[in-house]
């Protein structure tokens, strides 16, 4: 029977794949000595989805241009403030079986067989003005995403436990302030502090899903790090190639002071158009009982762009927390994810991942294990705000982590995935 399921999973990404390969083909540019009219001077970049096989949506991307597009830049010319906006309607299946809306908690981010949107987020930012007038940002998320990348609200330590607000289906994922030194200073051109609460530092992937290359998340992204911080951030660029940032937060996932102050900090380096690198860090208390216990990680990050169309993702993680493994001793987890994508055309692009992660003492996932995962993508542009995307990934464990049915446990898990995104950010 999984035999039979898995190949209709690969039969349908591959119906997938050929579909979007002739669309891309469709979309070649025409042939040497067709004629393109040139952009006017300071235009924004011309919309890769015109002028297609499918031009009988053009009205709805005049919609999206003469009405959405066109509202969101007269409300931040008025008020300096960005208004951005993106929803994403997600269907994967474990071929596992587990029962029907069963979080597929490896995956972190999907869910078994489930219609109900997986994020929808609203974000504002406005920069700062002059010495005196800060900046500010702020991001609501809700769905499926929001209760899986909760924070702790009320200081007990723990997430899910004793807070409405840590149960539901909203986080208010960012809000922050923001200062800038003054382009007018005689020193220090280009520092800014942020304070309140962000995104961490860590990681090659992001919470939301249309800044990442793959539709679901490593599990460097899920277990490995932290997904925000509350706190202050010092950012300084010494050169134009070399910047740090560091600064004081509240622990991982945590938003009021447990009693320690946790340090953060990154220092990222632009050695050439194609290559950056960054080497992130935090460490300090996440154990509320017990503050002289620490816990730390060294987080590394390369991202490479051979080609123009080609980029790839390189992260490294080792992390350490004291007595923290199952049985009580210390805790060592550590894991490598490679991601690559390649743009086809301007419109159609595809991605794979690999990484391993080996949780020695059962500190992240629960369970003592080695962990392995392959993902492919393909991922098509409908309109410039609109994308599908589809995703098959093979995860294997050394134990029998993963949900099999409705009681149990087997060592790998295959799922199949897609989503409709709609963003204007």
């Amino acid at each position: 029977m999984r035999i039979t399921l898995r190949a209709c999973g690969a039969i349908a990404m591959a119906t997938i794949l050929y579909v979007g390969a002739r669309s891309a083909w469709a979309d070649e540019p025409p042939a040497a000595g067709g004629t393109a009219a040139a952009p006017a001077a300071n235009a924004p970049p011309p919309d890769p989805t015109r002028g297609k096989w499918d031009s009988f949506l053009d009205p709805l991307r005049d919609f999206e241009d003469d009405y959405v597009v066109a509202t969101q830049k007269s409300f931040e010319d008025a008020t300096g403030i960005h208004i951005g906006a993106g929803i994403q309607e997600a269907w994967s299946w474990s071929f596992n079986t587990p029962p029907n809306q069963t979080r597929l908690i490896y995956d972190n981010f999907l869910t078994q067989n489930s219609w109900i949107p997986e994020i929808g987020q609203v974000r504002a930012t406005r920069p700062g003005e002059g010495w005196f007038v800060p900046g500010f940002g702020l991001t609501l998320t809700a769905g499926q995403t929001a209760p899986r990348i909760k924070s702790d609200w009320n200081g007990d330590g723990q997430i899910n436990v004793g807070d409405t607000f840590e149960k539901n289906s909203f986080d208010v994922e960012e809000a922050y302030l923001t200062w800038t030194v003054p382009d007018d200073s005689p020193v220090l051109k280009g520092l800014s502090i942020k304070g309140g609460k962000f995104v961490t530092l860590l990681g090659a992937e992001v919470i939301e899903p249309w800044s990442n290359f793959n539709m679901s998340r490593s599990f460097l992204f899920s277990f490995a790090i932290p997904f925000t911080n509350t706190g202050a951030l010092v950012t300084y660029p010494i050169t134009d190639k070399l910047s740090i940032t560091g600064g004081p937060v509240m622990g991982w996932d945590q938003v009021p002071n447990i009693g320690g102050v946790t340090g953060m900090g990154n220092i990222t380096w632009t050695a050439t158009d194609q290559i950056t690198l960054a080497a992130n860090g935090i460490y300090g208390p996440n154990q509320p009982a017990n503050l002289t216990n620490k816990r730390g990680v060294l987080d590394l990050v390369a991202t490479i762009k051979p080609t123009e169309q080609l980029t790839l993702l390189l992260n490294y993680d080792w992390g350490k927390e004291d007595k923290a493994g199952l049985n009580g001793q210390n805790a060592i987890w550590q894991g490598f994810a490679m991601v690559a994508n390649y743009n086809f055309t301007d419109r159609f692009s595809a991605a794979g991942r690999w990484e391993f992660f080996n949780d020695f003492s059962g500190a992240r996932t629960g369970v003592s294990q080695r962990l392995w995962e392959a993902t492919a993508d393909i991922k098509y542009l409908i309109t410039q705000h609109l994308y599908v995307q589809g995703e098959f990934r093979g995860d294997v464990s050394n134990q029998k982590p993963f949900q099999m049915n409705a009681t149990g446990f087997a060592g790998d898990n295959e799922v199949v995935s897609m989503n409709l995104t709609y963003l204007f950010l």
